[in-house]
């Protein structure tokens, strides 16, 4: 009984969030209400009030996943492997990207200063500073300086390459930064000036 309690409550929350992603495509994001919301998923509102407060929490749910899912994708990955070939790491995110094409477009497009962006960036960090490894890498300040380039300028290149900001595809952007960025994070710099 339980567990058809969860598979309901869990349907119950997908359609709420395939709604809100409906809507936002024709709508901006400040104007969804939980009644446009309600309406779209064909469900009453205290069935949306079981799950969430507001639109904003529906908003910050999707973000969420949207995290979750990009970790996922990234669980393989170590310290040493994107040291040494950040392609595959490169590759990887872009594949997450491809399949996740139209939301993830839709969320740099209708909210690009979106927190789940930083979420997703310190998140990322987060795991590979994390590293057993990391103290092979001599300064940890300078190792964070150069994650926080790698990951943070990677992203904001992903948006705008999603943005047409810069033509080509997600693919194309792995294999021109691939070397670019392998020789960036293993150069050895002074941190005398930071």
């Amino acid at each position: 009984m339980e567990r058809k309690r969860n598979r309901n409550a869990l349907r119950s929350m997908n359609v709420i969030m395939d709604a809100y992603v409906c809507l936002l495509k024709e709508t901006p994001m400040e104007k969804i209400t939980v009644t446009s919301i309600v309406n779209k998923a064909g469900l009453n509102r205290s069935t949306f009030y079981a799950h969430f407060t507001s639109p904003n929490d529906v908003q910050k749910m999707l973000e969420q996943k949207l995290v979750e899912d990009f970790l996922e994708a990234l669980k393989d990955f170590d310290l040493d492997g994107l040291m040494k070939d950040p392609k595959p790491f490169l590759s990887a995110i872009a594949e997450r990207i491809d399949m996740k094409m139209n939301y993830v477009k839709l969320m740099f497009e209708k909210h690009p200063a979106s927190l789940w962006l930083n979420r997703l960036r310190e998140a990322v960090i987060d795991k590979f500073m994390s590293d057993p490894n990391v103290s092979d890498y001599g300064d940890k300040k300078l190792l964070l300086i150069k994650l926080r380039f790698f990951v943070g300028g990677y992203i904001s290149l992903c948006r705008d390459v999603l943005s047409n900001n810069i033509s080509g595809t997600l693919t194309d952007l792995t294999e021109i930064l691939s070397d670019t960025i392998s020789a960036g994070l293993n150069a050895e710099s002074s941190m005398e000036h930071i």
